[in-house]
């Protein structure tokens, strides 16, 4: 998938770091962060979130992709999916993260997309579809606009989609432009999945979480492991954001540290220079 970025760029997923936070990390070599959606976006009415719109850029540092798109309780999957409420919600939703200025938005959302016990994976399969399909379409500038990307859960967080295989499947059998792909290391390791896979789904692309071992931050014992993603993201020509999504303890602490490792390992795979 075409990304329109020039080169790799590194961010943390967190919720709105305020000044002297994102000062911090933007001196620790953070390019952006990456807020959830449910959790930080949404969390206020439209009038809070329009009064304060400009502290989501305090400190320098602007957010530029998202995560946890749509609360558990939002199903999209199963007997009580409904649709009127599913599609207000990302239609405003994605006129936020516009107008904070985010390109991305990855759709985990395990808890939303989860299959209840009996229902038939065939309607499963294609309530997914249709969720992806409400999302792209609630950009009206889905041409030049926000890229909704499917994200690969290990089966311990959902029962559908666990594999970046099959999230390029279905990623493909949507074929809309807005449409793509997170590649998250931690769930390609947790579900066995081999790294090559990454050239198999390469024109779908968009966007890269990683982390360290059981979502540590990484560190240098780290960058081996890292390098071998990277070096299959720079042979299709991957140039983008790489969010760092990890349990930081003391983030302002602890980011400079995991900024570095993930740094010099996409410059060691030739990713990043």
């Amino acid at each position: 998938m075409s990304t329109t970025e020039d080169h790799i760029t590194f961010g943390i997923c967190t919720g709105a770091p305020g000044g002297a936070l994102a000062k911090a990390l933007s001196g620790a070599g953070c390019d952006y962060y990456e807020p959830g959606v449910a959790t930080g976006v949404m969390a206020s009415s439209r009038e809070e979130f329009d009064a304060n719109l400009a502290k989501w850029a305090e400190g320098g540092l602007a957010p530029r992709s998202a995560n946890l798109f749509l609360p558990g309780d939002l199903k999209v999957v199963g007997p009580d999916v409904n649709p009127v409420r599913v599609q207000a919600y990302m239609a405003e939703a994605i006129d936020r993260a516009r107008a904070l200025g985010i390109g991305r938005i990855v759709f985990g959302s395990g808890k939303a997309r989860e299959v209840p016990d009996g229902f038939p994976m065939e309607d499963a399969y294609r309530q997914l579809k249709q969720a992806a399909r409400w999302a792209s379409e609630a950009d009206e500038k889905a041409e030049d606009g926000i890229v909704i990307c499917l994200e690969h859960l290990r089966h311990q967080e959902t029962n559908i989609m666990n594999s970046l295989a099959e999230a390029g499947k279905i990623a493909r059998e949507l074929d809309m432009a807005n449409v793509g792909l997170v590649v998250d290391i931690y769930h390609l390791i947790e579900e066995k999945e081999d790294f090559g896979v990454v050239q198999e789904v390469a024109d779908k692309v968009a966007h890269v979480h990683v982390c360290g071992p059981d979502r540590h931050p990484p560190a240098k014992g780290d960058e081996e492991r890292l390098a071998s993603l990277f070096e299959k993201l720079a042979a299709i020509g991957y140039k983008g954001r790489i969010s760092i999504e990890a349990n930081f303890g003391d983030v302002e602490a602890e980011a400079p540290a995991a900024l570095a490792a993930v740094r010099h390992a996409a410059e060691v795979a030739g990713l990043a220079r």
